[in-house]
């Protein structure tokens, strides 16, 4: 399962660093025996507050399936790239260990197209939900809304 999630993780980290509003997305040390700990790309970008603070954010993607061809969008419906989506549940999980490890002060969310708009939307925003409500989660979170939903 940890496996799984790590796969996932690879593919909406990378799917993600396509939006352009974070720095960096980390970069792959392997540790040579001698040091301590791994690096890993694991979508952890890093933005700069007004006050100059470094932040470092989880920044993924819910999922890079999408049912559009837009063509200057790496997850376009017809580009051959491998395929992922987190549950809700996940997301929370990855972002809450994340916090409490002291490896990310906030998360970035975007998404794919899963049906519609008005279902991802509902996802996004049940992952906001959960995070604050039953999490009590007070970190940043920066949200991409979905474009067209009908938001009743």
């Amino acid at each position: 399962m940890l496996d799984r999630i790590r796969e996932k993780l690879n593919i909406l980290a990378d799917a993600a660093k396509y939006d352009v509003s974070c720095s960096s997305s980390g970069g792959t040390r392997k540790n040579t025996n001698k040091g301590l700990g791994d690096s890993h790309t694991s979508g952890i970008c890093h933005t700069y507050t007004e006050d100059g603070r470094c932040v470092s954010l989880l920044k993924i993607l819910l999922t890079n399936h999408c049912i559009y061809d837009c063509l200057f969008c790496v997850s376009r419906k017809s580009n051959d790239v491998k395929r992922a989506a987190f549950t809700v549940d996940e997301v929370v999980e990855l972002t809450m260990n994340f916090y409490r490890r002291n490896y990310i002060e906030g998360l970035f969310l975007s998404s794919g197209i899963f049906k519609n708009a008005d279902f991802t939307m509902e996802r996004l925003l049940l992952v906001v939900k959960k995070l604050r409500l039953e999490q009590n989660y007070n970190g940043y979170i920066h949200l991409k809304t979905i474009p067209g939903p009908a938001m009743n």
